[in-house]
């Protein structure tokens, strides 16, 4: 481990909560900012189908 030093500062008891913390702080930032800023995400969670796409030929 190369930041083992880190533990003379601050205890494993605190510095490990910590950091399990700001990690799933995080991820729920980020899941919260997908679900309000797409459409699509939401209705993945729920199991919805996605949307078909129709491919249109360019016309002669």
């Amino acid at each position: 481990m190369n930041n083992a030093k880190i533990w003379t500062v601050v205890k494993p008891s605190t510095g490990i909560p910590l950091i399990l913390g700001a990690v799933a702080v995080a991820a729920l930032i980020v899941h919260a900012g997908l679900l309000t800023n797409t459409t699509w995400f939401a209705n993945y969670w729920n199991g919805n189908p996605m949307a078909t796409v129709v491919a249109v030929a360019p016309a002669q």
